[in-house]
């Protein structure tokens, strides 16, 4: 008889420590509630924003907007909604408001990798390219792998006019992506901007490889390739240029150069004459003066 009385005994403790528990466990205040429901109803709201989100866009960037709008209205500090918020008026050219949303996620979250990157590519779309290289700084101190933030770096530092530590960036890029395509070219522009012209021909003709019909590439290159006196691989390139652009009177006037550095006067003067009467055609009367003059050169060449 024992056992059962200690078995009763025991049970009862146990329910008196439950009770007891229970009973020590402070309710919710109505505020504390509230502030539980709006944070439930916030989480819900982004749901439906990252819902609309494939590959990295929104696909209904309203709708998207409208759920992430609600959710930070009911909870201002849901950092998630506020950089997807900010990431889409960043998408949309809304940049007053993309920066709004991206400095308040910062003064909250100041080690928020993505915010600082987000905000160094608003900064570099507006203009303010030491603030962009400053937050491009700090996302490649925390992540170092990242061969787009390098080549964003180095388009700041080409804007500063600091082209040795643009091209120390594109090459770190390169050494992570080698088929970076803006990587190759914008390291070429910078070795032409420092007139180092076999460097540049060399990422300008991979930049080719990598893309072969982008007419900006292709004048580039030819430039450079007539700066080394590489007048025939100018010339072919630019005749694939022109072939894909047969209208942009540009393409013609160098290509015209290209003819002449070849002493091809014949094929300079009747490609330049082309670049004038497109101009002409197109009403740009700037440049078909500037297409004469370059005509009048090739007649009555300047003897040195």
């Amino acid at each position: 008889m024992r056992y059962p009385a200690l078995i009763i005994f025991v049970l009862l403790v146990s329910l008196t420590g439950c009770s007891r528990q229970q009973s020590a466990t402070p309710s919710l205040t109505p505020q504390e509630k509230t502030l539980q429901t709006h944070q439930a109803a916030a989480a819900d709201a982004l749901s439906q924003a990252m819902q609309l989100m494939h590959d990295g866009e929104f696909l209904d960037a309203d709708a998207a907007l409208e759920s992430l709008n609600q959710a930070l209205e009911l909870d201002p500090t849901l950092s998630s909604a506020r950089y997807y918020r900010a990431a889409l008026f960043l998408e949309t050219h809304r940049y007053d408001e993309a920066l709004q949303d991206v400095n308040r996620l910062l003064e909250a979250k100041p080690d928020h990798i993505k915010g600082h990157y987000t905000r160094g590519v608003l900064l570099l779309q507006t203009g303010d390219l030491s603030g962009a290289a400053r937050d491009f700084s700090k996302v490649i101190k925390t992540d170092p792998t990242i061969a787009e933030v390098y080549v964003k770096r180095g388009l700041c530092y080409d804007g500063l006019g600091r082209g040795d530590e643009a091209i120390d960036d594109y090459t770190h890029a390169l050494a992570l992506n080698p088929a970076h395509l803006n990587a190759n070219f914008r390291r070429g522009l910078a070795y032409m901007a420092l007139e180092q012209y076999e460097p540049a021909f060399r990422d300008l003709s991979q930049a080719f490889i990598l893309d072969s019909e982008n007419s900006q590439i292709i004048m580039t290159r030819a430039q450079v390739a007539m700066k080394l006196g590489k007048f025939d691989a100018a010339i072919s390139a630019l005749t694939r240029a022109v072939a894909l652009e047969p209208n942009r009177s540009t393409l013609q006037a160098l290509l015209a150069d290209a003819f002449a550095g070849a002493e091809n006067m014949p094929k300079a003067i009747a490609t330049v004459h082309r670049a004038i009467q497109l101009a002409e055609t197109q009403g740009d009367e700037a440049m078909a003066r500037l297409y004469r003059q370059q005509l009048d050169s090739y007649r009555h060449p300047v003897t040195p």
